[in-house]
């Protein structure tokens, strides 16, 4: 059994493809934040580099855990800032997509980041995998954006630094256990105010 998410600000639109498509054993759910479901798509796929890198190097499950949750409030940050819900990434176009992506060996970007991660060259993963891992360029045209927007994204300027120039994942890593303390949750504030029927 597997589920998907249809985005449309048209509301009749989203019934209409759920009724079409939903079955027995799929299930589709609707979203009016098209740009968050966009985003959530497209973000998800560098992160799944990291989380290979570390399954490689036998990092284990508490290491992958740790990277999907932060993944997860960069991914919702960064969309913020660009106009899109952060609220739409916990749902199954964020997190539920960021999971399978970032812990199945069939993902291509997983399998990159778990080939770097093994010592092989960008060049020699892409070989290897053989088929296109947009991750890749999402890494660095997000670090790009980033930057231009003042948006803080300690993973994707990490990875940035490992697939782009030349640093090793142990000082990347080193770098980021070792970087400014932060909050766990951004969005609690606004969540309890948007509860209570106050406005912020």
């Amino acid at each position: 059994m597997t589920g998907t998410v249809v985005a449309s600000v048209d509301s009749a639109a989203c019934q209409c493809v759920q009724d079409l498509l939903r079955g027995p054993y799929f299930r589709v759910y609707s979203n009016s934040d098209v740009y968050g479901v966009e985003l959530g798509g497209v973000l998800k796929n560098s992160y799944a580099i990291a989380c290979g890198m570390a399954a490689a190097l036998g990092l284990g499950y508490n290491t992958i855990s740790m990277l999907i949750t932060r993944s997860l409030a960069e991914m919702g940050r960064f969309a913020a800032k660009l106009g899109a819900d952060p609220l739409t990434f916990i749902g199954v176009a964020g997190v539920g997509d960021l999971i399978v992506t970032c812990t199945s060996p069939k993902s291509r970007n997983y399998r990159i980041g778990y080939a770097l991660g093994q010592g092989k060259s960008l060049q020699q993963a892409i070989d290897e995998v053989g088929q296109v891992a947009e991750g890749i360029n999402t890494v660095h045209l997000v670090k790009l954006k980033a930057d231009e927007l003042g948006v803080y994204m300690p993973l994707v300027s990490a990875l940035n630094d490992i697939i782009f120039n030349g640093c090793s994942i142990a000082d990347a890593s080193a770098a980021l256990m070792g970087s400014d303390n932060n909050s766990d949750v951004e969005y609690r504030a606004n969540l309890l105010s948007a509860g209570s029927g106050q406005t912020t």
